[in-house]
């Protein structure tokens, strides 16, 4: 089977790649799940008020639901005070910010492009790359309980592409590298743009029937002010909005999806050995780009939070 053929698969990265990619994963579910729960718990905890506040005669379903509403602050609230103290967001961040780096790093290597010139033996090549992920897994260890090197760090793969000719390492690169990352962020735009249209529906809904409400409230046709339960949902999906961030996710992604077409366009011309690898730097960085953009926009909204 040619290298084409063969998909790179993620098992055929190096070791410090796979683990720091599984804790980024895991932590970004525990993060958002958490999250989710944290505001859903808030909404109950208003709707088990209003149902509180419209009746107060002290029968059992009254003392009920003030009961629902006390679980559901006290539950929120230690959700809150999970993800301060555990802050699975900054594992998910540092993460994925390592996966990123050794994935770049390996593909350099298997192209044949700076740190990793064609100059450099076999045996000298993998000494530089061995020693530039003991770096990043020196640095990130603090950030990452858990953070393993796995049983190798240059897989046969990774030799089996480096080792071939100009011609098939630039097809593998391209195909496998170039147009499968085009084809993620254009997936991901279309998802988030998908997303973005369907919680805009949703809170749009919950405006109307607020206003919906109100006007039954004031005109005395409703017993239950749900004014309050709608407000709460409406503050809720607004951020999870802010968390998701699928608007400007979309919109970043299609603009990352267009400059990959053309870098890959630029690189299926290229014939000589030193042009390509200063192209590989080029690609490289184009397609780190939107993730450093992406790092800077989370950690920026983490700061934001805490100065609130």
């Amino acid at each position: 089977m040619s290298l084409l053929q063969s998909p790179l698969n993620e098992n055929e990265l190096p070791g410090v790649f796979k683990s720091a990619d599984e804790i980024s994963k895991q932590s970004q579910k525990e993060y958002l799940r958490w999250t989710r729960g944290r505001l859903q718990l808030a909404v109950l905890a208003a709707v088990a008020g209003i149902f509180t506040a419209s009746s107060k005669d002290g029968t059992w379903p009254t003392k009920l639901s003030s009961c629902v509403a006390l679980v559901s602050f006290i539950a929120a609230l230690s959700l809150e005070v999970h993800l301060l103290r555990d802050r699975p967001e900054e594992r998910w961040y540092h993460g994925r910010a390592v996966a990123e780096s050794v994935k770049t790093l390996a593909w350099r290597y298997m192209a044949i492009a700076d740190p990793f010139p064609v100059t450099l033996t076999h045996n000298r090549a993998e000494e530089v790359l061995l020693a530039r992920i003991q770096d990043l897994f020196r640095e990130a260890s603090p950030n990452l309980p858990g953070l393993s090197a796995g049983m190798t760090q240059v897989t046969p793969r990774m030799r089996q592409i480096r080792e071939s000719e100009l011609a098939s390492r630039k097809a593998s690169y391209l195909t496998w590298r170039v147009s499968d990352q085009q084809a993620w962020y254009e997936s991901k735009a279309k998802d988030s743009e998908k997303a973005a249209q369907r919680w805009r529906f949703t809170l749009v809904s919950f405006e109307i029937f607020g206003i919906v409400a109100t006007v039954a409230t004031l005109l005395n046709i409703s017993p239950v002010d749900a004014e309050g339960a709608i407000a709460a949902a409406i503050a809720a999906g607004g951020a999870w909005l802010e968390v998701k961030q699928y608007d400007n996710l979309s919109s970043a992604y299609s603009l990352t999806a267009a400059e990959l077409s053309f870098v890959l366009a630029t690189g299926e011309g290229i014939q000589d050995q030193d042009k390509w690898s200063d192209y590989v730097i080029s690609a490289e960085q184009a397609i780190s780009r939107e993730h450093t953009m992406w790092l800077a926009r989370r950690v920026g909204l983490r700061a934001a939070r805490r100065n609130e």
